[in-house]
């Protein structure tokens, strides 16, 4: 974004719920991946994140959320997998197109950005 001296702002997206995190980078990152590997332990191993940590922000997800986004499956030939909700992934894609708002923002303060310190 321009060279060294020039200021700028940026953001990260973060949802809240009743004071709580609910929806951050971190947890969509997560979100696609589980969707996209159809387990918490094979999603975990490709962010090289903990079994642990993954279950536990997805957990706090389903418990914060007013409908399931995690759908854990039993059985099936490796002991069960996971699936999104159609829910979760409807969160993903808001989330998603929020950070785009977010972004755009951004830049279009940021075209004057500079004149501000000067």
């Amino acid at each position: 974004m321009g060279h060294h001296s020039a200021f700028y702002m940026d953001a990260g997206l973060t949802v809240y719920r009743d004071g709580e995190v609910f929806l951050s980078p971190n947890h969509i990152r997560l979100l696609k991946q589980v969707e996209k590997d159809g387990s918490i332990s094979a999603a975990a191993k490709s962010l090289k994140m903990s079994y642990q940590h993954a279950w536990h922000l997805l957990d706090k997800i389903n418990y914060l959320s007013p409908l399931p986004v995690v759908i854990r499956q039993k059985g099936g030939k490796d002991g069960g997998g996971c699936l999104i909700s159609n829910y979760g992934l409807k969160l993903v894609r808001i989330f998603e197109q929020k950070e785009i708002d977010l972004k755009n923002f951004l830049e279009s303060n940021n075209a004057d950005f500079n004149n501000c310190f000067f």
